[in-house]
């Protein structure tokens, strides 16, 4: 089957310069030149993938993805955003608005395929009546405890886990963290260390001294560097330091939770 790309940009030599990127793969690029014509080719096309221009001359690319996630049938496409601002600022907008990649221009053409690769690896196709998943299918796939005090990295971290795969909850600190374990028993557990009440060391210690636990993978995310050599976060299945690649992070779950063949 063939992958289509939309790609939305009002930069005539940028498009070309995909264009040609994109030629000689087996992925078949759509173009559109704002954003309002992108939405509708969004719409209309059903790609699989969206390279999203911010600096749009219409509407920006960020209203126009938040305008795709209003949209039952859209929703579940995965959005790279395409942008020459490398600010963290940029970063932290692009990944709230339900991006799964930021790149910067100018682009490599490893960069552009090797993105386009792994998050074609990672999605899954909506349904083709626009529907949600039901409770049957959610319980088919792999669910998702991320527990990070941060509200913006807790939406970001969760928007990454494509929903056709991943059932996902969140919690804002250990105890509710440990109210959510009691309730039902997560796949895997995305776990910061530094929060108020419980720490995420604490919570961890807890999670692999209970039987009931034992089998929920764990990745622990953390920014203080002397966590790291903590005793307690030798329990952790992976332990990875800010800032992380999100694409890493979800290449690394999904190794965590594969089936054993």
């Amino acid at each position: 089957m063939t992958f289509k790309v939309l790609y939305i940009e009002d930069n005539l030599n940028n498009m070309k310069l995909v264009r040609r990127m994109l030629k000689f793969t087996d992925y078949t690029l759509l173009e559109a030149v704002d954003g309002i014509s992108g939405y509708n080719a969004a719409l209309q096309e059903r790609p699989d993938l969206i390279i999203m221009d911010i600096g749009l001359p219409d509407i920006n690319g960020l209203e126009v993805i938040n305008r795709l996630q209003q949209v039952p049938e859209a929703r579940y496409i995965p959005i790279v955003a395409l942008t020459a601002n490398v600010s963290e600022e940029m970063m932290r907008e692009c990944m709230i608005a339900g991006c799964m990649r930021v790149l910067h221009k100018p682009i490599s053409r490893y960069t552009l395929l090797d993105a386009i690769r792994s998050i074609g690896e990672q999605a899954a196709p909506a349904p083709a009546d626009g529907s949600l998943l039901n409770d049957a299918d959610t319980e088919k796939h792999k669910s998702v405890l991320i527990v990070e005090d941060n509200q913006d990295l807790r939406t970001i971290f969760a928007r990454a886990f494509h929903p056709s795969h991943y059932a996902v909850q969140v919690a804002e600190d250990g105890v509710t963290a440990l109210k959510l374990l009691e309730a039902e028993l997560p796949d895997i557990m995305i776990l910061d260390t530094d929060m108020p009440r419980l720490s995420g060391l604490d919570v961890l210690q807890y999670v692999r001294n209970n039987q009931q636990l034992k089998h929920v993978k764990t990745i622990v995310v953390t920014g203080n560097l002397q966590a790291v050599h903590m005793p307690e976060a030798n329990y952790a299945d992976l332990l990875l330091t800010k800032p992380i690649d999100i694409s890493d992070l979800i290449a690394l779950a999904q190794r965590l939770t594969a089936v054993p063949t």
